[in-house]
């Protein structure tokens, strides 16, 4: 079970996720997602991902998304071809591609010895 509550800005208490959050975390569990399906596809090892999710929303005028920054962490251990296939799948999820005409999103890349 999900519980939800609006911010403290918007009349909630914020005790538990914004749907707005929830939306912005779909984005980067899709992303997480399909490389897995990729990697796995291609017999790949992948170690550990972590994705950080960060949203944004407008200041001004009706309340909406503005931008949702994906920092995903990669381990250094995998090959430059592989980094940029799983780059190349990532842009493609079909939730980044369902919000992108309406949300500016991010998706910056980081390698670590994770």
């Amino acid at each position: 079970m999900i519980h939800t509550d609006a911010p403290k800005d918007h009349d909630g208490e914020g005790k538990d996720f914004a749907p707005t959050d929830l939306l912005a975390s779909s984005l980067g569990t899709c992303v997480i997602t399909i490389m897995a399906i990729e990697a796995k596809r291609r017999g790949w090892e992948l170690g550990n991902i972590q994705i950080d999710v960060y949203k944004i929303m407008t200041k001004d005028g009706l309340r909406k998304i503005k931008t949702i920054n994906l920092e995903i962490y990669m381990p250094s251990s995998i090959d430059s071809k592989k980094y940029k296939i799983l780059q190349r799948i990532a842009e493609d999820c079909p939730v980044k591609r369902n919000l992108e005409n309406s949300i500016e999103i991010k998706l910056n890349w980081h390698q670590t010895k994770i």
